[in-house]
């Protein structure tokens, strides 16, 4: 058995979102008018993001400090973790609740 704690799917439980994030930060998610354009980079999260955020808490996972991208790369790849799902909540909100 492991010490680690996994979820069902086997990947790492999700982190909290950061609304504040140290040094510039990268939207990898979907282009949504508003929130972000995908792979651009911030000095610090957009104020419309943030409101974004109370809606919908995860699309905070979205804005990654730039070192974390190999990573964040990977999950949008292979289609798991919580990058993928916060990924996946932010298509259906570009989408207007459709997938």
């Amino acid at each position: 058995m492991s010490n680690k704690k996994e979820t069902a799917a086997g990947a790492a439980p999700k982190p909290k979102p950061k609304a504040a994030a140290k040094g510039p930060v990268m939207y990898v998610g979907p282009t949504i008018p508003g929130i972000g354009i995908q792979n651009q980079v911030f000095t610090e999260i957009p104020a419309s993001a943030q409101e974004a955020f109370k809606k919908e808490p995860e699309l905070g996972n979205l804005f990654i400090s730039i070192k974390d991208y190999p990573e964040a790369n990977v999950m949008l790849r292979e289609k798991r973790g919580y990058i993928h799902s916060a990924f996946n909540k932010a298509l259906e909100l570009k989408n207007g609740g459709k997938k």
